[in-house]
């Protein structure tokens, strides 16, 4: 934990290791409570076949376009199938952290700072988000969460055959059910909007969604998990 913690001692990231707080959940989840054979079993179920684990890397970038910054994933693991195809799975870890703000707020708030001069090229990345994501665009994809706009985009993007994008919810002593209901809500919108296929899963707990991506297959998974401690 104490060097899981040291990737968050910069101005910019120290409020972010906070207990019962995301970053600080997901690796008490993996380094104390068996989280990493969780989240393999689970993945395995998905996919619908073995997977074996590899590696884990804390904010790990993913580059998805020419713009600036890529995606950071919570964690990014790395793993194989039995057949030897490669997996990639990209964490995002909430307790009830929203998605962000929607697309169309910021669309707008980037184009009003091109406006004014401010050096970005945030819109012209949501452009092609939306033309990856949407093959036949109207005003309701601005409706979307922006956070799971790259998030996707991001995941597809790592260097694996198969890809996995999975949305830990950790249920603390902070989580807050009406927020997380609301975010719960974000995620199911976000994939019909999409088009995503629902996955059945033997768990209330887990929700997944599978859908094609620029010709690329992605997995998505949504599940609470209870951390006391």
């Amino acid at each position: 934990m104490d060097d899981w913690a040291k990737l968050y001692d910069t101005p910019r990231q120290r409020h972010q290791w906070k207990r019962h707080r995301s970053a600080h959940s997901v690796a008490e989840f993996l380094l104390n409570c068996a989280g990493a054979d969780a989240v393999q079993s689970r993945v395995s179920e998905a996919l619908e076949c073995r997977v074996r684990f590899d590696r884990a890397v804390p904010e790990y970038e993913v580059r998805f376009d020419e713009y600036g910054h890529g995606r950071v994933h919570d964690l990014g693991i790395f793993g194989t199938t039995d057949s030897g195809a490669s997996v990639f799975v990209g964490v995002e870890a909430k307790v009830d952290e929203p998605f962000g703000l929607s697309v169309h707020d910021a669309y707008l708030a980037a184009k009003a700072r091109q406006i004014a001069g401010v050096s970005t090229n945030a819109p012209e990345r949501i452009e092609k988000l939306l033309a990856l994501h949407f093959s036949s665009p109207d005003v309701g994809m601005f409706g979307v969460r922006y956070q799971l706009l790259y998030a996707t985009a991001g995941t597809l993007a790592a260097p694996a055959n198969i890809h996995v994008l999975y949305i830990m919810v950790f249920k603390t002593k902070l989580y807050d059910e009406s927020v997380g209901a609301d975010n719960y809500r974000d995620y199911i919108q976000f994939m019909a909007r999409v088009g995503a296929r629902s996955l059945g899963l033997p768990t209330k707990e887990a929700h997944g969604h599978e859908l094609v991506l620029g010709g690329k297959r992605l997995v998505c998974l949504h599940e609470y998990f209870g951390i006391e401690s």
